[in-house]
């Protein structure tokens, strides 16, 4: 099965083949990211295979760090959560590659976009698959980063240079209580390994920690609340919970494929995902459940109302997908794992739908500020809106069926006291009923749209009531939501048993259980659901809006939510404006006049310090001794010069030359002239007798020698006349 390491493989491959063959690449980098997306898709479905008939394994890849105790292999797990995220991540990255190969044509960082969202779905996919905290939060600071790169691809644009920096910003200080809750958890269990601490938490169940004892304070507090309630609050960044959620409605300034990939399959996923890996952890606190379930339903509830109020549908979508993760939390906070997975896998394949053909819609339709061109009213055909109407209405309705009908019935009512039970219960309905009636409400606006009159004067009528929503497509979208929601039960089934050996279970699952309930509480959902689509559609189809406009509560409600509750504003007021004043404050005060100050005072002391030690340490010390050992030293020369060079050197020279002049006299007449000089002169008479006599003999030498020559020629010529005859 070690093949499988294809499936983030292909995906990184794909990126630095983009990044190195950029300059002779041209607009090509598609046919690189596609193929990689479509074969990682491929392998895992493979994996999904592999899984569903062998369960988890585990793929070793090498040791990262062994420092003492401290001991972290990387390697890849895959389990079923894994196999179901891979499914959604490689699958909707396939379909958001090939939208994109034709939505960034002519973008002239075209290469560039497909390596950065490669990048992207190459960290999400190592997230999901990390066998150890340390590489999944590596990997989830990647994909920050990714994230900060793909919403300002368009950087020129100061909107989008400012969304990037807030996505960053916003995710880094949530990223902060993450890290703590790594740290905490490696220094409770002493390993990141992920399986090893589900295994090991049940044991420390009790364990509690002062976390104020450096106060002098005796608070004690569980210690798996708090490694939950950290881990946590980095999920809350990611999945833009409140009061983290600010950043992703600027996300859309990104292009339209990066919108459907970070809502759809990447980032705010990773919130929900990461809940439910340390689901048998989390499920150990019921405190920190509680935080989370109220913080999700809260959110949801936020969310849905300020999509009621947007008029912008990227906005709508974005504020949507703040809804829906933020019930997919509660669940979790409740217990319902398996609920929020199959939540976010249907949330996923609808949410990349509608951002895809949300273009195609708009064109329909003839909005985004173009007029038909014809004077007649421009009503789109039913067939062209029927598969963006049932995906919204199925959105709407597919929740109800789940959270509040079959195994996690139960879960609403298993709470400790009364009240809680009641928020949950309320969270839930509430977030039912505003999410079916914004979707409707959405829809309308998109399709709901004034036309110019036949007549031609340029001012348009009154909204129209689409075809679509006559009682009879009513039904018919009613009667499909059935059919595809009682598939979805039916596939439920088979979900849950899937799915339940890896999530973390608050009461024993029982699939057969006959004490699960009647099913009331599911149907009351539905109820619920239906009637917001119903109050949606009437408050906007009929009453053309003028429910808000009826009371003066409804007015400041609907500003209210409008300006979203006023949390950037908030932000701005009291986190922006007094950081940058605080930021101001240490400049002109700290950094001026006491750094600076500081600076310079050290360096006017330097100054005086230099100064004294030339006066003081230079000319009066050192210049001072060695102008004096120059004096004393002339001093002893010239004494040295009078006493011992001319009194005693020179007597001493004197004296020697003197008695070498004597020797050298005596020697020239004792010897010189007495011996040398009498030896020579009698060397030369013998020299001169010699050569008188060498005269006298030469005569006689050369007639011997012809002599001797002529009897040896003689001799020569009769031996060879003598031969020769």
């Amino acid at each position: 099965m070690t093949f499988l390491i294809l499936i983030p493989l292909l995906p990184l491959l794909a990126v630095l083949i983009l990044v190195l063959g950029k300059p002779w690449m041209g607009e090509q980098g598609h046919k690189i990211g596609i193929p990689a997306m479509a074969l990682s898709f491929a392998f895992s479905t493979i994996a999904f295979a592999q899984v569903a008939s062998g369960g988890a394994f585990s793929i070793p890849l090498y040791r990262l760090i062994h420092s003492g105790d401290l001991v972290v292999d990387l390697g890849l797990y895959v389990d079923q959560l894994t196999v179901l995220l891979l499914l959604l991540v490689t699958g909707v990255s396939s379909v958001v590659h090939v939208y994109a190969s034709r939505y960034m044509i002519g973008d002239p960082r075209y290469n560039r976009f497909f390596a950065v969202i490669a990048l992207f779905t190459f960290s999400m996919i190592m997230l999901v698959m990390s066998n150890n905290l340390l590489m999944m939060f590596v990997f989830w600071e990647i994909m920050g980063i990714c994230s900060y790169l793909l919403i300002s691809h368009w950087g020129e644009r100061q909107s989008s240079a400012q969304a990037a920096t807030k996505a960053f910003l916003v995710n880094s200080v949530a990223d902060v209580g993450l890290g703590f809750g790594v740290i905490l958890t490696y220094s409770t269990f002493g390993t990141l390994d992920i399986q090893t601490i589900l295994a090991e938490a049940p044991s420390i169940q009790g364990s509690t920690i002062n976390l104020l004892g450096w106060l002098g304070l005796d608070v004690p507090i569980h210690i798996l609340t708090l490694i939950t309630l950290f881990l946590f609050l980095g999920a809350m960044g990611k999945s833009a919970q409140v009061p983290f959620h600010v950043w992703l409605p600027f996300a859309m300034e990104a292009p339209t494929p990066v919108s459907a990939l970070i809502h759809a399959a990447t980032m705010v996923n990773a919130g929900p995902f990461l809940l439910v890996r340390m689901s048998p952890l989390v499920i150990l606190s019921p405190q920190a459940m509680t935080v989370i379930a109220v913080i999700g339903g809260l959110t949801a509830i936020f969310a849905t109302l300020v999509s009621l109020t947007q008029v912008d549908i990227k906005r709508m979508l974005a504020f949507s997908t703040i809804g829906q993760i933020g019930f997919m939390i509660m669940t979790c906070g409740v217990g319902a794992f398996v609920v929020s997975i199959f939540h976010m896998l249907a949330h996923g394949c609808l949410k990349g739908f509608l951002f895809l053909s949300t273009g195609n819609a708009l064109r329909l339709v003839g909005s985004h500020g173009h007029e038909p061109t014809s004077f007649s009213p421009h009503v789109p055909s039913t067939h062209s809106l029927w598969p963006i109407v049932s995906g919204a209405l199925l959105l709407a309705c597919l929740p109800p069926f789940l959270i509040f009908f079959g195994p996690y019935e139960q879960l609403w009512m298993i709470q400790p006291g009364s009240s809680a039970q009641w928020t949950f219960w309320i969270l839930g309905f509430l977030t039912v009923f505003f999410s079916a009636m914004y979707v409707m409400r959405g829809v309308l606006l998109l399709f709901h749209q004034p036309q110019p009159t036949a007549y031609g004067d340029g001012m348009g009528s009154q909204a129209m009531q689409p075809r679509f929503f006559s009682p009879i497509h009513l039904l018919g979208i009613l009667a499909i939501i059935g059919i595809l929601g009682s598939l979805l039960l039916i596939l439920w089934s088979w979900f849950a048993e899937f799915l339940s050996p890896v999530v973390g279970h608050r009461m024993p699952y029982t699939p057969e259980d006959p004490s699960r309930g009647s099913g009331m509480q599911g149907i009351l959902a539905f109820a619920v659901a239906l009637g917001g689509i119903a109050v949606g559609y009437f408050s906007m189809a009929k009453f053309s809006g003028s429910w808000f406009q009826q009371s003066e509560m409804g007015k400041r409600c609907y500003v209210h939510f409008l300006n979203k509750l006023y949390f950037d504003e908030m932000y701005e007021a009291f986190v922006v404006v007094p950081t940058l004043r605080f930021a101001r404050w240490l400049w002109r005060v700290v950094d001026r006049k006491v750094f600076d100050a500081l600076i310079m005072g050290i360096a006017n002391v330097s100054v005086l310090a230099a100064k004294w030690m030339w006066q003081v340490v230079d000319l009066r010390g050192i210049d001072g001794m060695v102008v004096g050992l120059g004096r004393n030293s002339v001093g002893i020369a010239g004494w040295l010069w009078r006493v011992v060079d001319l009194r005693g050197v020179d007597r001493v020279v004197v004296g020697i030359g003197q008695r070498s002049l004597g020797i050298a006299n005596w020697l020239w007449k004792s010897i010189e002239i007495k011996v040398i000089d009498k030896n020579v002169n009698r060397a030369g008479n013998q020299a001169e007798t010699t050569g008188n006599l060498m005269r006298e003999l030469e005569p006689r030498t050369l007639q011997h020698h012809l002599l001797v020559m002529i009897f040896w020629l003689i001799f020569g010529i009769g031996l060879l006349f003598w031969f020769v005859v």
